[in-house]
């Protein structure tokens, strides 16, 4: 009876012993399929990861290339960043011509010339960006212009053109209803040319004339304070636009301070000028 006793145990301690190996077996191979599995989702995600950055870089580069364009004045910017780095919070959706630029200087001290081309440079902007009834801008600008406006308003900022390019003779007929107004507010005759001047450039004088500028969504002060305003002063320079008369610089440009008027000049020339602190009528001089 003990010898029959002591053969069935070790018949279940072998038994014992074969389910333990065998079990550790499968563990083991359960380990190594996983390890495995694991090694290739890990090849596979760092793979993905890689093309991501890939594209990221090629989209970057390809918004920022450049090609050569004739400009107004040529500048060297040692201190700005790389065409292929965005300072700003905005990145332009589309590839723009960050060198090109132009650098026209209208004042009132700096009329444009009696054979200036009005408008041979113009080009038509759709309706769906028109806010006002003018519908004309450079057609070297419109390109910038259109992302700028496409961007904003991607973003939810109702953005839109107000007043882009003005004729001669509109721009003469804003100006002489602004004299009258001047007289009618009790300016003596004498100097109500030169009051209204600093409220509506005289024909001739206004960047309006140029097709290089447009008023945004309207004409008044109340822009200051629209969500569109802040947009444009956090963003515009990456599409080459400034905001021209500052109140801080009316005595440079002679012109009241206007919120709503924004001039383009180029992309690298627009950085720089925000970055000197400078109004258009000191960064002609500067360049000089």
């Amino acid at each position: 009876m003990n010898k029959r006793q002591k053969a069935i145990l070790k018949r279940n301690i072998f038994l014992s012993a074969c389910v333990v190996v065998v079990i550790a077996v499968l563990a083991l191979i359960i380990y190594v399929i996983s390890t495995i599995s694991g090694d290739k989702d890990t090849t596979s995600s760092t793979a993905t990861s890689s093309q991501n950055i890939s594209s990221e870089v090629t989209s970057s580069v390809d918004s920022s290339s450049t090609e050569t364009s004739s400009t107004d004045t040529s500048s060297t910017e040692s201190e700005e960043p790389s065409s292929s780095e965005i300072t700003s919070s905005k990145k332009p959706t589309k590839k723009l011509d960050k060198d090109f630029q132009n650098l026209t200087l209208v004042n009132g001290w700096n009329p444009l010339p009696e054979d200036y081309d009005y408008e041979g440079n113009l080009t038509t902007i759709p309706q769906k960006y028109i806010k006002g009834s003018l519908k004309e801008i450079d057609k070297d600008v419109w390109p910038y212009l259109k992302a700028m406006l496409d961007d904003a308003r991607a973003e939810g900022i109702d953005i839109g053109v107000w007043s882009p390019y003005r004729s001669y003779n509109t721009q003469k007929w804003l100006f002489e209803k602004q004299v009258k107004k001047q007289i009618a507010n009790g300016v003596p005759e004498s100097e109500a040319e030169d009051k209204a001047a600093t409220v509506v450039a005289r024909p001739g004088t206004s960047e309006h004339n140029t097709g290089l500028a447009l008023d945004i969504n309207c004409a008044n002060s109340s822009f200051e304070n629209t969500k569109a305003y802040k947009w444009l002063t956090k963003n515009a320079e990456n599409y080459g636009f400034i905001m021209r008369y500052r109140k801080d610089k009316q005595e440079k440009t002679g012109v009241i301070h206007e919120s709503w008027h924004w001039r383009f000049v180029g992309i690298n020339a627009a950085k720089e000028i925000n970055r000197l602190d400078m109004c258009l009528e000191e960064y002609v001089e500067y360049k000089k």
